[in-house]
């Protein structure tokens, strides 16, 4: 990342924290988890989906342990693997660097002819804490509605008054990935799903791509600010699934990979005992056919603050015509590290919930635009997949 001739990577992460009301989420959504690891979604080449128990990096630092199902419910009844958690101190949180993916530099180009065609005027941009209100009128009602957005456990009515001068949410976070003097971030947020326990990002931050591998030694950390005196007020939750698809598993990093750059994790209970949503609150997730739709996003660029706030963009989205199913904002200037994170519809600034449509998934060069993939029913079956 960082050269103009390498895909740049952006994102917000985006999240939620409150509402009064728990909805009722589809019947679609799976049982509880079991200690085995979930099976796999037969579908075509570009809906298919892939998942694995989450990899664990052993203390070398150069091979992966692996769990049988009577070890992975002892972890989960520990709450993840203690060797990743003692690895993720706040020292080596502050050090790690935004994640680097494939790029294809036939797209870049192509990106880069067309990027002036993209810019759209009306995106405001701000680091948490200082970004104004902005209406959120969209003509796009139609699609499905997958699931609605949830309270974190014992959140009064009317929102959550934790930061209450503060309208970013809390349950978008960082998510680190690997360590052992390789140590990198994305962005990240949760999303409401039967199990309480699902985080959504972008494939590249849960498997490498075309030729690559699943990451390791992944944990999320909601709210994560670099500047406190508690950089991870809510704990941290590592990783215990991951899912992708079959598509950017295969093509990622390349034009036909993009639009499927989508990533899941269910996660562990963090130190207290608690599963994320109940702990931070889930964002609602939408699917339809539309590319313009009024977007908040949230995230810890790189470029801005060094990664260590959050930040978030607003403005309209449009489809892209240099990416195919895909989505573009221009104006945020989002670099690496954003990665993953959400794009929220109807997020309100008083509940801090909303409904995620996309995750940042490439980057235009000087990060002009950022793009996110297209979501349609192939992310609802995902996110069934996910909620394990």
């Amino acid at each position: 990342m960082g050269r103009t001739q390498r895909l740049r990577l952006a994102a917000m992460a985006a999240a939620v924290t409150v509402t009064a009301t728990v909805a009722v989420v589809p019947t679609a959504w799976g049982a509880a988890a079991t200690g085995a690891p979930p099976a796999r979604v037969a579908k075509t080449a570009d809906t298919g989906i892939v998942s694995a128990v989450a990899p664990v990096l052993k203390a070398d630092g150069a091979s992966r342990r692996t769990y049988s199902a009577q070890e992975l419910q002892r972890v989960d009844a520990e709450g993840g693997d203690p060797a990743v958690l003692e690895y993720w101190t706040e020292e080596r949180m502050a050090a790690a660097k935004p994640l680097d993916a494939p790029g294809d530099p036939a797209l870049v180009e192509k990106m880069a002819k067309g990027v002036a065609a993209e810019l759209m005027a009306g995106t405001t941009v701000g680091r948490a804490g200082g970004l104004p209100a902005a209406p959120l009128g969209d003509a796009a009602q139609d699609g499905k509605v997958v699931t609605r957005p949830v309270a974190p456990e014992g959140a009064p009515a009317g929102g959550a008054q934790t930061q209450s001068i503060n309208t970013f949410p809390i349950s978008t976070g960082k998510l680190f990935i690997g360590g052992y003097g390789s140590g990198s971030y994305c962005s990240a947020a949760t999303i409401n799903t039967r199990s309480k326990r699902v985080v959504i990002t972008a494939g590249h931050c849960v498997h490498e791509g075309r030729g690559g591998t699943w990451h390791s030694n992944l944990v999320f950390v909601p709210r994560y600010d670099g500047t406190a005196a508690d950089p991870t007020p809510y704990g941290t939750f590592q990783a215990r699934t991951l899912h992708t698809f079959k598509t950017w598993v295969q093509k990622g990093g390349t034009a036909q990979g993009w639009y499927r750059d989508v990533g899941m994790m269910t996660t562990f209970a963090n130190e207290a005992g608690q599963r994320v949503v109940p702990a931070v609150g889930g964002n609602g997730l939408k699917i339809d056919q539309y590319y313009r739709w009024p977007v908040k996003v949230f995230g810890y660029p790189s470029n801005r603050d060094y990664g260590e706030v959050m930040w978030g963009c607003q403005g309209m989205t449009r489809k892209s015509s240099v990416a195919a199913r895909t989505s573009l904002i221009s104006g945020c200037n989002f670099g690496t590290g954003s990665s993953g994170g959400p794009w929220v519809w109807h997020y309100s600034d008083r509940t801090r919930l909303g409904y995620v449509r996309g995750v940042t998934s490439y980057g235009t060069p000087q990060n002009r635009s950022i793009g996110a993939p297209h979501f349609d029913s192939a992310v609802h079956r995902l996110a069934v997949q996910t909620n394990g």
